[in-house]
């Protein structure tokens, strides 16, 4: 093969690549060959990596079909929970079908990613019942930092609150008001975008690199600061694509034979949105491989 050519996702052969840390975590040799990673995989724009995601879900339809499955099932909670269940009941049932979207089908199509990028032959549902434990800690750590972040901006806001009635700028005055608000929303949502967008790579380190969660957390920030304007565009292009899925929700028409339908195509184009999430797994899980190889 040769150095311009595109491996095919269905290639799956050589050592053992699992798991995927950096070179000097690495047992052996790191290079490329001898985690049998082509150098084409480490070449890819980012362009590149998402066609190469959504061929790897089409080799791969049990990607496609088990985000379906928890996408119906998703749809089915919102539509029929609230009105035959009782309202706690659907919101642990929203929150189990959530976790297991986010979690589990991002393990798996993580896990299968890394096995066409290394040629590794593990199984993948092996793998993926070994990652679960580990993800589900990850994500209740970075709950707790979210839940720490939100409670130091509260702490901070009320902090304002009270140098403003101390001081002649009274907080009752309307342009006091406005400055409350938008320092209070600056110190809850700049602290928090941050962390989303440096702990992006967490899970994927959590799932192939078998780090510990605040590993995992130290991995991603590291890699993110690297992969920064690469990661910036994904989260853009990430945001458009999810965006022009919901965008029917903001035009209803009025009335009309289209009217009574509406409702169906809102809910249709919703769950197109939340199943495209599976082809920007892979690219997340992609762009973890690249770094970690390369770095």
């Amino acid at each position: 093969m040769t150095a311009g050519e595109e491996r095919p996702p269905s290639v799956s052969a050589g050592p053992r690549g699992l798991p995927i840390r950096r070179r000097s975590e690495t047992d052996g040799c790191g290079c490329l060959d001898c985690r049998n990673v082509d150098a084409t995989a480490t070449r890819r724009s980012l362009l590149d990596t998402v066609a190469w995601s959504w061929r790897l879900c089409r080799t791969h339809p049990s990607i496609l079909v088990l985000g379906a499955v928890l996408v119906a099932l998703g749809t089915l909670v919102d539509v029929l929970g609230v009105r035959y269940l009782p309202v706690p009941v659907a919101d642990v049932l929203e929150i189990a079908v959530a976790g297991g979207f986010f979690i589990g089908v991002r393990i798996y199509v993580a896990t299968l990613t890394a096995r066409e990028l290394t040629g590794d032959t593990v199984s993948p549902w092996l793998w993926c019942r070994r990652a679960v434990g580990r993800a589900l800690v990850l994500v209740v750590v970075l709950i707790g930092l979210l839940g720490a972040l939100s409670a130091l901006s509260t702490l901070l806001s009320v902090a304002l609150m009270g140098v403003l009635v101390l001081t002649a700028l009274q907080p009752t005055t309307p342009y006091g008001y406005m400055l409350v608000f938008a320092v209070s929303v600056g110190l809850l949502l700049l602290p928090v975008g941050i962390m989303l967008f440096k702990c992006w790579f967490a899970m994927e380190a959590c799932i192939l690199g078998r780090y510990g969660p605040l590993e995992s957390i130290r991995v991603s920030w590291a890699m993110t600061t690297s992969y920064r304007w690469k990661l910036a565009r994904l989260l853009s292009l990430f945001t458009v694509a999810i965006g022009l899925s919901y965008v029917g929700r903001l035009v209803a028409p009025g009335s009309g034979p289209l009217a009574a339908l509406f409702p169906a195509v809102q809910s249709l184009a919703g769950a197109l949105a939340e199943l495209s999430a599976v082809v920007w797994f892979a690219v997340s899980a992609h762009l973890y491989v690249q770094s970690v190889v390369e770095g």
